[in-house]
């Protein structure tokens, strides 16, 4: 603790240092705990709460870790990928941070994590350069689900997700309110890898009619039993090419709200799907040019 002089004023700094932070911040983890699993989310946890972190030996025991919410960035997420206590993590939620490109190939390089199932880096600052790279590394082969909305990524990353052969545990797979269109999505069903995928969720991209008449072509998610389709901008064609695809046999939820398509297109939809367990076809706003484009699941209904 140092002094500042300001003015003809003289008082103490009294902002705690590194170590006289780690009591308080030991204390919020040790409330936080919870057997295996560590719920940090929303506690602003920077550079000084997540060295203390890593260096906290009772957390060896986690295996789910959320650290959603805070103010994680590419430093904070090197010093985590270097804490030895953390090799028994297999689920990692770091949603609605501040990493970049550079910090999440130093996560997917990390030699201690490669035990994870389960990755959340939703809303981020991602582009296509770092997840085209990362989708085909060797220590992203457990992964089961995967968590990349809200990021800056398109069609570069639908096309390494086709051509990954790393990714073969993958069930759930979410690339909400991203940018991928129709040509993506042409290369993201090139994938022979992603034939466990029982979830996918690509709403609030930019698929169009093109888009999902490709996807009413896919013949490698035999899995696949929850489809969010949501703000496509596709119309009448999109929707009626999805009625008479005979594939998603396994289906269960088709999410289809906030798109183009009219009475004639829903019609269709209603018929092919009926006997599915949920579906949506409107979420609380007019199906009309000029909405925002904006996903919200609280506005998602089961059709009753």
């Amino acid at each position: 603790m140092g002094i500042i002089r300001g003015g003809n004023a003289e008082y103490e700094n009294t902002l705690p240092s590194l170590e006289g932070k780690a009591l308080q911040v030991e204390e919020t983890i040790r409330q936080a705990l919870d057997n295996t699993t560590l719920n940090l989310s929303g506690k602003y946890f920077s550079t000084d709460e997540t060295t203390i972190l890593s260096r906290y030996e009772q957390i060896e025991s986690v295996k789910s870790l959320n650290l959603s919410d805070n103010r994680i960035g590419n430093l904070e997420l090197k010093i985590l990928c270097g804490s030895p206590f953390l090799k028994n993590l297999e689920e990692l939620h770091l949603g609605l941070n501040f990493i970049t490109d550079e910090g999440v190939t130093e996560l997917a390089r990390s030699e201690g994590l490669k035990n994870l199932r389960v990755l959340s880096l939703n809303d981020n600052r991602l582009t296509d350069v770092s997840i085209a790279e990362i989708v085909k590394l060797p220590g992203f082969g457990n992964i089961e689900i995967l968590n990349l909305g809200w990021n800056q990524i398109g069609n570069g990353t639908a096309r390494a997700l086709g051509e990954t052969r790393t990714l073969v545990k993958l069930k759930c797979l979410d690339l909400e309110r991203n940018y991928i269109d129709n040509e993506g999505i042409i290369e993201l069903l090139k994938a022979n890898s992603l034939n466990s995928l029982e979830e996918l969720n690509l709403s609030s991209n930019k698929l169009g009619d093109a888009g999902a008449k490709a996807l009413a072509s896919a013949e490698n998610f035999p899995s696949l039993r929850v489809l969010r389709l949501s703000d496509n901008n596709f119309g009448d064609v999109g929707a009626k090419a999805l009625a008479e695809f005979a594939g998603f046999a396994c289906l269960t939820e088709l999410h289809l709200g906030r798109n183009y398509f009219t009475q004639d297109g829903a019609n269709s939809l209603l018929k092919k799907f009926a006997n599915i367990n949920t579906l949506v076809l409107t979420e609380g706003t007019e199906n009309i040019p000029g909405r925002v484009n904006f996903s919200n699941p609280d506005l998602i209904r089961p059709r009753q």
